[in-house]
């Protein structure tokens, strides 16, 4: 009788554990969803400081003589705080990422439309055309490209300090599109 109480016992635990497991894994996934939802032009995206809308994807030639091709996106941008934000893209900075074949490229410089110098500030609630530019490796072949944008979430009161603050990047959307101009 006692053999069977303990089996019996054994079994309820571990029918218990799994289904705490399973409950647990399915908060978590819940929680972080693995894959962004998909984006696509003239759709806002909220990353956290600003939003950012992307307007058109297109190849270029080089500004001069002996520098490589470049990717073009054009991004409306719209600072969403009460003030004037020098990280629009959160800090350490993580704009949009860029990836080709497998291939993730570096940062794009981002430069204001209105009189091409670089984006210092964004003042709140006064929307800027912007536009990143990615240089072309040599080696790149003209195809599809995957535009990851990141959302930096913000905390009224931290653990740390007890101060508001933004922290972490999630990845919030995903653009996959063939960039204008490629053959």
């Amino acid at each position: 009788m006692l053999r069977r109480l303990r089996v019996r016992m054994a079994a309820s635990a571990g029918v218990a554990a799994a289904v705490l497991l399973g409950l647990w894994l399915k908060v978590e996934e819940a929680r972080a969803p693995q894959d962004p939802p998909p984006v696509a032009l003239g759709q806002p995206v909220d990353l956290g400081r600003v939003e950012l809308t992307p307007l058109s994807l297109a190849l270029a030639p080089p500004e001069q003589q002996g520098e490589p091709a470049r990717l073009l996106m054009q991004v409306r941008l719209l600072n969403l705080t009460g003030e004037s934000q020098t990280a629009v893209f959160g800090f350490p900075p993580h704009p949009p990422e860029l990836a080709s074949g497998g291939v993730v490229w570096p940062e794009p410089e981002v430069t204001l439309d209105r009189d091409g110098e670089m984006l210092a500030q964004l003042h709140p609630r006064l929307a800027e055309r912007v536009t990143l530019a990615w240089q072309l490796p040599p080696d790149w072949r003209p195809g599809p490209v995957s535009l990851t944008f990141h959302r930096q979430i913000f905390k009224l009161r931290d653990n740390l300090y007890g101060m508001s603050n933004w922290l972490l990047f999630q990845p919030t959307a995903r653009m996959t599109m063939l960039p204008e101009g490629a053959p």
